[in-house]
């Protein structure tokens, strides 16, 4: 079954009231949430707050989606102004005919999570580096990747002194990490050639090849493939 007739099936059960749920990120796949609707009236919705502080807790939430029933799809003024408060894309369908409008908040706070990779446009680097903006630390912009430049035997765009140059200051891994910290891999191969940023817990962001950018935890995974960690300052 894929992803919309999960949907579909979803608020067919839910009828006649709205269904609901939410589309998150994990491990850099994008997935769908049906959630419970604790909304006393049929022509509403709200998720229920256990379940959605469990999603928080454990993914990247990237959308709400909700019926309408026997409706049009179009945003009510009850949409728009949850959509804005909360950050958040609203996927609203009209049911049963399926018909999608997506209504984008004012300022979308998921940005930075569930990108498509293409390199040298959203990778790894450009994702540690606007995460760090997002914090008030700015880091220079890069000089030009070539694609695969980790296996053609040319410059380790990831090594000590070029992440100094950035005004990055090293830190250890085992014993100093902080939030913020920028993390650096060595992903199967002989120079390193992967980036993150650490937000404590062992959790960190990342986007890495042909995945969605998301946060991950180091473990157990990620964490043999760690190699250094540099520090920058608002």
């Amino acid at each position: 079954m894929d992803l919309y007739e999960e949907i579909r099936e979803h608020f067919e059960k839910e009828y006649p009231r709205e269904g609901c749920g939410v589309f998150a990120v994990v491990k850099g796949k994008k997935q769908w949430f049906p959630c419970t609707n604790v909304a006393d009236e049929n022509e509403d919705f709200i998720i229920d707050s256990k379940e959605y502080i469990k999603l928080l807790r454990t993914t990247d939430i990237v959308g709400i989606v909700h019926s309408h029933p026997d409706a049009s799809s179009e945003p009510t003024e009850s949409d728009i102004k949850y959509c804005n408060t909360l950050g958040i894309p609203y996927y609203i369908f009209s049911y049963p005919d399926m018909d999608l409008n997506v209504l984008q908040p004012e300022k979308n706070l998921t940005d930075l999570y569930g990108r498509e990779y293409e390199f040298g446009v959203l990778d790894c680097f450009e994702a540690m580096r606007d995460y760090l903006k997002s914090q008030n630390i700015e880091i220079p912009p890069r000089a030009l990747f070539e694609d695969d430049w980790w296996e053609k035997g040319q410059l380790d765009y990831f090594s000590a002194d070029v992440i100094k140059d950035w005004g990055g200051q090293p830190v250890d891994i085992n014993t100093d990490l902080q939030v913020n910290d920028v993390l650096i891999f060595k992903v199967e191969a002989e120079r390193n050639n992967h980036c993150g940023v650490y937000l404590g817990n062992d959790i960190f962001y990342h986007h890495a090849v042909n995945r969605l950018s998301c946060r991950e935890s180091l473990y157990p995974f990620w964490q043999k493939w760690l190699v250094g960690a540099y520090r920058y300052v608002a």
